[in-house]
């Protein structure tokens, strides 16, 4: 939903304050069944035992190659498979090695169109386009594991700053707030959340 928000931003459709995209407005669509995918699309999933059926047949047909993601702590894998499967003419894959590297290879097109990770927090509105080009070689690309394993913030929620805000906004620090809390730690390619003293 994310993404698809953010698509809806750069596209210029627009989207709520919660960061909500209108499909009906925007004709994109969130599908979890292959049968639903036609013309073009972006597949994004996690490789391996526990990851998603669809990115593992990729694999085993030799269509996407995750040698260097498996077995590996939140890396993806981005490229252009030209027909991937019945139905889907082009697909931009997106394979992490786990769900966090799945994540961040999504967020990472949405980087590349110019969504700031900041989007929400710092109202970082993007430039409108009326069509998205993404360069060959920023989307044929394999990200290395991070230097630093555990990444993320700590939020003091003191008063009257954060205390006062949250529950202007949204009622109290509760997961209406943490919602966009843990959306940009993930948009920072982050993985962890040290919660606030009180």
């Amino acid at each position: 939903e994310a993404f698809k928000a953010d698509i809806a931003r750069v596209t210029g459709i627009g989207v709520d304050w919660e960061g909500v995209a209108n499909e009906s407005e925007n004709g994109l669509k969130i599908v979890t069944d292959v049968a639903d995918l036609s013309g073009k699309a972006i597949i994004a999933g996690t490789v391996g035992e526990n990851g998603t059926a669809l990115i593992n047949q990729l694999a085993d047909e030799g269509k996407i190659d995750v040698s260097e993601v498996e077995g590996k702590w939140e890396v993806f894998k981005m490229q252009v498979v030209k027909d991937p499967v019945p139905g889907v003419d082009e697909a931009l894959v997106i394979a992490g090695s786990d769900k966090r590297g799945t994540i961040y290879g999504i967020f990472r097109v949405s980087e590349l169109m110019g969504i700031s990770p900041w989007v929400w927090w710092a109202d970082a509105a993007p430039t409108v386009q009326s069509k998205i080009d993404l360069n060959g070689v920023d989307i044929d690309y394999t990200a290395k594991e991070p230097s630093v394993k555990y990444r993320g913030i700590f939020l003091n929620d003191e008063a009257p700053s954060l205390t006062t805000w949250t529950d202007r906004k949204f009622g109290g620090r509760n997961h209406k707030f943490y919602k966009h809390v843990f959306e940009l730690i993930l948009r920072l390619k982050g993985d962890y959340l040290w919660p606030a003293m009180w």
